[in-house]
């Protein structure tokens, strides 16, 4: 489970396991401290939700380039 402080390697909601506040943490980011222990090691938990997808997903591919 990753912790604060560590690189998110996937876009995602993620919880924090002990208040349980969610928040979307792209891929690339590191996750946070929790906004209630601040200095306090947080694990983040992620989310299982199929209905949450990233905007790539969701965006219409353009198929002619850019005039």
């Amino acid at each position: 489970m990753p912790s604060n402080g560590s690189l998110n390697d996937r876009f995602g909601v993620y919880r924090n396991v002990c208040c349980g506040i969610e928040i979307v943490i792209p891929d690339g980011v590191v996750f946070p401290d929790c906004p209630s222990h601040l200095k306090l090691s947080t694990e983040w938990k992620p989310v299982e939700d199929d209905r949450i997808r990233h905007v790539t997903d969701v965006l219409p591919r353009r198929k002619d380039p850019a005039a």
